[in-house]
C-alpha cells in the first residue's frame, strides 16, 4: 500500500541499524506470550475485547475466534485452580509431583473421581499445554496454548489427530508438519450457570506447513521451545483470559 511505502521510506535513515541492540535480549529475558481465550467479563473485555475470541496476552492482539496455529511442543500438567470465584489458576505442577486426595463421586451422581489438593482444598486437574507458532502472524514467535477442563474434549480429539498425521511419503509426521484451525465457541458456564464461557468448539487439519514458513520461523524455535514448554510449571498466570471455566 502506498501509505506503508511511505512509512517505510520515512524511517530508511534506520535501515543500517536493524536489529542493532537486540542480540543480547534472549528469549529467556522476555516475557512468555500466551495464546489466550477472551472470557467474558474478563480484563480483555473491558478493553473492548469481543468475548470468545484468540488474544495474544503481550501485544493483546485480537485474532478473533478462530485461528490457525502450527503446534510445535506439547506438555501435561497438573493444574491447581481457585475453588470459588474468579476461578483463577494458582499453581501448576509436573504430574505426580505433589500428593493429592482422590474424591470419589458422590452415590447416585455421574461424573469422575477428581484429584484435590489436601493443603489448600483446591482442585486438580489434569490438562495439556501446547507451544503454537501461528503461521498468519509468525512475527508474535511461540505461543504458549494452556487450555482449561472445558476445552479438553476438543484437546484431545486435536492430540488423537496429531498422533496419526502421516507425511506425504507414508512416514510419521512431526508435530509441527501441518496447521490447524482452532475455533472458539460460547457456551452455558457451569460454574456460573447465568453466564457464559469460550471454550475451543473444535480443530481442523488445515495445510502442510509451507517449507519457507519453517525454514525462517518454525525450525530457528525447535531447541528453544522444550525449554519453554517446561517453563510452563513456574507461571501461574498463563491463562489470565480463561477464568471463568
Amino acid at each position: 500500500m502506498e501509505s506503508e511505502k511511505r512509512a517505510a521510506e520515512a524511517a530508511s535513515y534506520l535501515d543500517e541499524f536493524s536489529g542493532s541492540g537486540l542480540d543480547s535480549i534472549t528469549n529467556e529475558a522476555v516475557a512468555t506470550a500466551y495464546l489466550g481465550m477472551v472470557q467474558p467479563g474478563s480484563a480483555p473485555t473491558q478493553e473492548g475485547a469481543e468475548p470468545g475470541t484468540w488474544i495474544n496476552s503481550a501485544t493483546r492482539e485480537n485474532y478473533g475466534n478462530n485461528v490457525s496455529v502450527i503446534p510445535v511442543a506439547f506438555k501435561t500438567i497438573w493444574s491447581e485452580r481457585m475453588s470459588e470465584a474468579p476461578f483463577t489458576t494458582v499453581a501448576r505442577y509436573e504430574p505426580n509431583s505433589i500428593e493429592v486426595e482422590v474424591v470419589p463421586v458422590k452415590p447416585g451422581k455421574r461424573g469422575y473421581p477428581k484429584m484435590v489438593n489436601p493443603v489448600s482444598g483446591n482442585e486438580i486437574k489434569e490438562l495439556f499445554v501446547y507451544a503454537v507458532i501461528l503461521p498468519e502472524h509468525p512475527e508474535a514467535e511461540v505461543l504458549i496454548l494452556s487450555p482449561t477442563a472445558s476445552s479438553m474434549r476438543a484437546c484431545k480429539s486435536w492430540n488423537s489427530q496429531l498422533r496419526s498425521q502421516l507425511l506425504p511419503n507414508g512416514k510419521p509426521a512431526p508435530i509441527f508438519a501441518f496447521t490447524w484451525n482452532l475455533g472458539l465457541e460460547l457456551v452455558q458456564n457451569p460454574n456460573q450457570p447465568a453466564n457464559k464461557m469460550a471454550r475451543i468448539a473444535g480443530v481442523q487439519k488445515g495445510s502442510l506447513v509451507d517449507e519457507n514458513l519453517f525454514t525462517n520461523n518454525v525450525k530457528p524455535q525447535l531447541s528453544s521451545v522444550q525449554r519453554t514448554i517446561l517453563s510452563i510449571t513456574a507461571d501461574a498466570d498463563s491463562d489470565t483470559e480463561e477464568s471463568n471455566s
